[in-house]
C-alpha cells in the first residue's frame, strides 16, 4: 500500500504573469484562504490524515481483495463482488474511488507538469495480447510515485461515479457519506478528453476531479490526450484502459458505461484503506 497524505485544493484563474487568463488548478498541504479540504480526505463526514492505496492493480487475497507482486489481476467479477471482497477485509478498507483516484491524478499532474504521463514514466502494457501480472514490467512502467499499473493492463473500477438516465453526472458527496448526488451535469459525447468539468452544487464539486466539460475529434486537439465514454445509465466507472487500448488509455483515461453487474476477464480493481 502507498500514503497519500491530506492536501487542499483551490480550482481559478491565474490573474498575473504569462499565463494570467488561464485557468488553474492549485493545492495546499495546509488549510488556506479559498482553498478546500479535497474529498478523498472525508469520511463519514470527519477529515482523514491520509488514506492509502493499493501500489498494484487488485489482486486476489483468498476470497478477500489484495495487492500483491507476482499476481495476476483480481478480475472477471461484478462491482458489488469487487466491492465486498476490498471490504470484507475489515473497517475502512474499500475499493478506491473516483476521489482518491483524482488526488493521484492531481499530484502527478503538478508535479510532472503534463497530463501525458505516459511520455514521463513509460507507455505502461497498453498494446499487448492479453493479461499480465501486475507487475510486469510494462505493467509496472505506468507508474507515479509506487502506485503502478494506473493505466493499462485491465480496467479498473471505481466507486462513487456514475451517470442517469439523461447522461448526467452522479458522483459522491464531498463530505465522504458515499451518496450519490444528481448534479444535474451532462456528459460530453464520447471522445478524446479537452476541457475538465468543474461546476459545483450544493453536495458536490466537479473541480475535485477529472471529468470532461468539453471532447475533441482528434487527440493532437485535446487538451489531456486520453479516451473518454460516457453512456447513460452508466452505474459503473473504469479507469485508465486495458492491454490493447493503445492511444486511448492513459491517467485520464475513464469510461462509465456498463451496469454494476458487468463482468469481464479486462476489468479489475485497486484496494483503498482509509
Amino acid at each position: 500500500m502507498v500514503r497519500v497524505p491530506a492536501f487542499y485544493y483551490r480550482n481559478g484563474v491565474i490573474t498575473d504573469g504569462d499565463l494570467a487568463g488561464k485557468k488553474a488548478l492549485w493545492i495546499s498541504p495546509t488549510p488556506a484562504d479559498g482553498f478546500t479540504r479535497h474529498p478523498a480526505f472525508m469520511h463519514h463526514g470527519a477529515p482523514i490524515d491520509q488514506f492509502w492505496i493499493g501500489k498494484y492493480q487488485a489482486t486476489a487475497d483468498g476470497p478477500l481483495m489484495g495487492s500483491c507482486a507476482g499476481a495476476m489481476p483480481l478480475a472477471s467479477i461484478d462491482f458489488p463482488t469487487m466491492k465486498d471482497r476490498a471490504a470484507q477485509r475489515g473497517d475502512d478498507w474499500m475499493l478506491w474511488s473516483v476521489y482518491q483516484l483524482a488526488a493521484v491524478q492531481i499530484l502527478a499532474l503538478i508535479e510532472h507538469g503534463t497530463p501525458d504521463l505516459a511520455s514521463v514514466v513509460g507507455a505502461g502494457y497498453v498494446d499487448g495480447d492479453g493479461v499480465r501480472p501486475v507487475d510486469d514490467e510494462l505493467v509496472a512502467q505506468a507508474a507515479y510515485r509506487g502506485i503502478t499499473g494506473l493505466w493499462g493492463n485491465v480496467w479498473q473500477m471505481l466507486q462513487g461515479l456514475g451517470t442517469n438516465g439523461e447522461r448526467e453526472w452522479r458522483i459522491w458527496d464531498m463530505a465522504g457519506r458515499q451518496e450519490l448526488i444528481d448534479t444535474g451535469i451532462a456528459a460530453p459525447e464520447n471522445n478524446w478528453f479537452h476541457r475538465r468539468q468543474r461546476k459545483a452544487g450544493a453536495d458536490f464539486d466537479l473541480g475535485a476531479v477529472f471529468l470532461p466539460k468539453k471532447t475533441r475529434d482528434a487527440q493532437g486537439d485535446s487538451g489531456f490526450g486520453d479516451y473518454i465514454w460516457a453512456w447513460s445509465d452508466g452505474e459503473v466507472a473504469y479507469h485508465g484502459g486495458l492491454w490493447y487500448g493503445g492511444a486511448l488509455d492513459g491517467l485520464f483515461c475513464l469510461v462509465v458505461i456498463n451496469a454494476a453487474s458487468h463482468s469481464n476477464a479486462y476489468i479489475g480493481g485497486r484496494l483503498a484503506k482509509v
